[in-house]
């Protein structure tokens, strides 16, 4: 998937130890590792890459993880909209990403807050 190959350019090769916990997510414990700074960076050049307008990123949250792992990260676009990016529990760190707009007219939530328990 061309998206979880850009994925992987923007945060660099990611090594899998056979012995992580079966809901370690290598791609969002990089991800979580970096600078703000760093993340807006990577995550800017991920909704660029996959088509979305967005040159530069003005803040990133994390909203929490799935039961299996999966990883959801919101970004604010400077001067436009707003994503929310999953980040797939997977060997590859596939993504999935949706407006928060979107996300909030199917009636999924709201970017920038966090998942209840």
């Amino acid at each position: 998937m061309l998206l979880s190959r850009i994925f992987r350019a923007i945060l660099g090769s990611i090594a899998l130890i056979s012995s992580l916990v079966a809901n370690a997510n290598p791609a969002h414990e990089q991800l979580s590792s970096m600078s703000e700074s760093q993340r807006k960076s990577a995550l800017a050049g991920l909704l660029v890459r996959s088509g979305e307008r967005c040159s530069s990123v003005s803040r990133t949250f994390y909203q929490g993880s799935d039961k299996i792992g999966n990883a959801f990260w919101n970004a604010a676009c400077v001067g436009g909209d707003s994503f929310v990016i999953q980040i797939n529990n997977d060997a590859s760190g596939s993504t999935r990403i949706l407006s928060c707009s979107v996300l909030k007219n199917v009636g999924g939530g709201t970017c920038f807050t966090k998942f209840k328990r």
